[in-house]
């Protein structure tokens, strides 16, 4: 009698395992059928603690999967009362999906491997709205998960690289100046020579961006492991001769844009580079050539022929302290030197010229010319500079 008394126990729990796991599927068809606000409230009921009667579907892969696909669905409604009815919806959904990954013992569910699929879809989307509505943590937050679904168990006999997500991943953390997670999403980048020299770009504004001593050296290091992978990659080197320059290493940038000039022979930028990086060695003669190359593949680079008037102007200045170094009774040699000074002060009138001309809004400039006009008694020019 005992033993059919046991029977029976043993079918009435069998019927109520049966019955909660009806509830899910009831969940799922209220899902299918589009009534999503029923579907989640069955849903809720079958993981709800305190219900004795989940305790088999709390803990059931099937349950969570379920739960998953509702949220999904709601996230996808257009209905914006649907919408409403679950806060952290991306979130919760992919917490839903990767617990019935974590309960899925077998391992070999390809249902819900192809609703991972389809839910990596939906959290790129979700990415790439928060990343165009700028909420960059959002962004990253997104891509991450997408990334943490690749690497599901369930994917492990065709697990693949999604190195444009990884690449995005660290897009949106740089934008979200979570630099240290940028840096580690590029550097993977780096593994498989995704996006060429655009990776390494990124690490070393995320490192210029950190800014302490030993992030600059890092840098510094990435710059050169980068150019050595892709020498032609112009950007690489633009980034290495502006940290030479503004670093007051002239000979090393001088380096790197002589190799910058002889891939790309037609870019005024890198001459004009080249002429600050002469000018600060001293060695102006030099500079003025390499200058006027600049001007004479882009005219209207205002920089040079600026930086060009300098050096005259400079030269006057000097040439100007030697006069005055003359004593006051030797009025032929005082005039012989001012006149040196002057020469100097003239040759650098047509360069500032050009200057104000293809850079008319910059009043310092049109005040060294205007300076100039009345130092060498070219009152015409003076006036009508006066007038505009």
């Amino acid at each position: 009698m005992r033993k059919l008394i046991l029977a029976f126990a043993f079918v009435l729990i069998g019927t109520a395992v049966f019955a909660q796991k009806g509830k899910v599927a009831t969940a799922l068809s209220y899902k299918e059928s589009g009534k999503l606000d029923k579907a989640w409230e069955a849903i809720q009921e079958t993981l709800d603690p305190s219900n004795p009667k989940s305790e088999k579907t709390l803990n059931w892969s099937g349950t969570w999967q379920a739960r998953g696909e509702i949220i999904e669905a709601i996230i996808l409604s257009k209905d914006e009362n649907y919408k409403k009815l679950v806060p952290n919806s991306v979130e919760e959904a992919f917490k839903s999906y990767m617990k019935a990954a974590d309960l899925d013992e077998k391992g070999g569910n390809q249902i819900l491997k192809l609703k991972l699929v389809s839910f990596s879809n939906t959290l790129i989307n979700a990415a790439v709205i928060a990343y165009q509505a700028n909420d960059y943590v959002k962004a990253t937050d997104y891509f991450e998960k997408k990334l943490l679904v690749d690497k599901s168990p369930l994917f492990k006999s065709d697990a693949t690289i999604d190195t444009a997500i990884i690449y995005n991943t660290g897009l949106a953390a740089m934008n979200a100046k979570l630099y240290d997670k940028a840096i580690a999403y590029f550097i993977d980048c780096t593994k498989y020579g995704y996006n060429g020299g655009s990776c390494f770009a990124q690490i070393i504004s995320a490192y210029q961006q950190l800014g302490t001593k030993e992030d600059t050296i890092k840098a510094v290091e990435t710059m050169k492991i980068a150019f050595e992978k892709y020498p032609n990659d112009q950007s690489i080197n633009v980034q290495l001769i502006n940290y030479y320059i503004t670093t007051g290493q002239p000979n090393e940038a001088i380096n790197y844009l002589d190799k910058a000039i002889a891939k790309e022979k037609d870019n005024s930028s890198f001459y004009l580079a080249k002429g600050v990086a002469l000018d600060r060695l001293g060695r102006q003669d030099e500079a003025i050539d390499v200058y006027k190359k600049a001007v004479e593949i882009k005219p209207e680079n205002a920089d040079a022929y600026y930086n060009i008037g300098v050096i005259y102007f400079n030269r006057g200045v000097k040439q100007f302290d030697v006069a005055n170094s003359v004593p006051t009774t030797d009025q032929v040699r005082y005039d012989l030197e001012k006149g040196k000074a002057d020469e100097f002060f003239r040759s650098a009138v047509p360069y500032l010229e050009n200057a104000v001309k293809y850079n008319p809004n910059d009043t310092y400039i049109l005040d060294q010319l205007k300076n100039l006009y009345y130092r060498l008694k070219m009152m015409d020019k003076f006036d009508a500079i006066n007038k505009k």
